[in-house]
């Protein structure tokens, strides 16, 4: 009886102990550009679910397998299975992938959800961050903000000197296009409202089409260099942007900010 404990434990406990740490550590190298794995609760709960079966699946691999062939060892069956969870690239996009598929027993279809439901978490929280603003100068006030902390973030231990330049330069690259769709915005505000006040007149839904337009692509912009911040920045770093919107939105509130006259308002 104590053989048969000490063979279970052996043959079935240990390699799912061993593969947990490793498929977790493997998800969190495969997701690194595309989320946060405990950024929000589905994510994470998703993440836990790839680990439990990935373990279950060294277990059972272990205990049907190693009775054929003992001269592997348990603890390796339960690394190699937590390795397999690594992206291969494109081997894993042909004939890798469907073989993958077999011996992980769907652990495919929990990566995919995994993925898409990173992407959504990154979406959402762009959004959060990047609404609220009246004008598009509040925008523009913002990204610079956000820029610096960012660029202040790029020179960590670790990181090539090829690497910081390439974030760099993409920071840079997306706080321009921000910058560029807010003075658009700001332009075609003042457009209006100065033809607005020399003909005594309200703005036609045509006027208050184009200043829509123009903040909307002014939001997106920001939407896409807030995403630098959410793949580079740790989880803390949230609540440093969080406080930062909550600062400009306070400060426009102060001061009273009213937009552009009939058009914000409308909007």
């Amino acid at each position: 009886m104590a053989l048969d404990q000490a063979s279970i434990v052996s043959e079935w406990v240990l390699p799912a102990l061993v593969c947990a740490p490793v498929t977790w550590v493997c998800l969190v190298f495969r997701y690194k550009e595309d989320g946060r794995l405990l950024g929000t609760v589905r994510s994470a709960l998703l993440g836990l679910c790839v680990v439990l079966w990935t373990s279950g699946t060294a277990a059972l691999a272990s205990g049907l397998l190693l009775p054929l062939t003992p001269s592997v060892p348990p603890m390796a069956v339960g690394v190699a299975t937590g390795w397999g969870i690594i992206s291969r690239g494109r081997g894993e996009q042909t004939s890798g992938r469907a073989a993958m598929a077999v011996l992980t027993l769907g652990n495919s279809l929990l990566l995919h959800q995994l993925a898409v439901r990173l992407r959504a978490d990154r979406a959402d929280w762009c959004e959060r961050m990047a609404g609220g603003f009246r004008d598009c100068w509040e925008i523009d006030s913002f990204a610079g903000d956000v820029r610096r902390h960012l660029l202040m973030r790029v020179d960590v231990p670790g990181r090539t000197s090829r690497s910081r330049a390439a974030v760099k330069r993409e920071v840079n690259e997306r706080h321009k296009e921000v910058r560029a769709a807010a003075q658009k915005g700001f332009t075609a505000e003042t457009k209006v409202e100065r033809a607005c006040q020399q003909q005594g007149r309200a703005p036609y839904r045509e006027e208050v089409r184009l200043v829509r337009r123009a903040f909307g692509e002014a939001e997106q912009y920001l939407r896409h260099l807030l995403e630098l911040e959410h793949a580079h920045g740790k989880r803390s770093d949230g609540e440093k942007i969080l406080e930062l919107r909550r600062r400009h939105l306070a400060h426009a509130e102060a001061e009273g900010v009213p937009g552009v006259t009939g058009v914000s308002a409308v909007r």
